[in-house]
């Protein structure tokens, strides 16, 4: 019997420490010709939204301009019973220099990702923030033994039975 969907979302706590720790995202776009677009990126979670600190010239901005609305995955795991991840829904806005959360969402960028400097305002860039209009999320370690009715091995197990999960 499948499992419901509703038994396998992150709680609240679990969503924000995603959100908050883990790295890297992709994010998607799609342009005027209807092709899609998705790229990995920095950002930080902050006051119920992600900030992108986006290149002016990369062709997520056209996109966006265009009127795309993006999807973000934020997901982290190696085996299968390990899998966890969400993906945000929305349209990202440009922020103003003068918004009042932007002073901390440069440091916590900073923080994250170059050891506390502090991040310039540089003309290449600009913030983006996006409050997601939806949020769907996945947590597989709620999977209990068994349940799925597949037999997977570790990736060390795998290797010690002399075969490789991928050929």
């Amino acid at each position: 019997m499948p499992i419901p969907r509703s038994e396998l979302r992150l709680d609240e706590a679990d969503l924000q420490e995603l959100l908050t720790t883990e790295r890297t995202m992709r994010v998607g776009t799609v342009g005027p010709d209807a092709s899609p677009h998705v790229v990995p990126m920095w950002f930080v979670w902050h006051g119920g939204a992600i900030w992108i600190n986006n290149l002016r010239r990369a062709r997520r901005t056209s996109d966006l301009a265009a009127g795309s609305s993006v999807a973000v995955c934020i997901d982290t795991g190696f085996e299968y019973f390990e899998l966890r991840g969400a993906v945000l829904y929305g349209r990202p806005k440009a922020v103003d220099p003068d918004e009042p959360d932007i002073a901390g969402v440069r440091r916590a960028f900073g923080a994250k990702y170059f050891y506390g400097a502090d991040i310039p305002e540089v003309k290449s860039h600009q913030w983006l923030k996006l409050v997601p209009d939806r949020i769907v999320s996945w947590d597989f370690r709620k999977i209990p033994a068994g349940r799925d009715g597949r037999e997977v091995l570790s990736r060390k197990e795998s290797e010690t039975a002399g075969s490789t999960l991928i050929e």
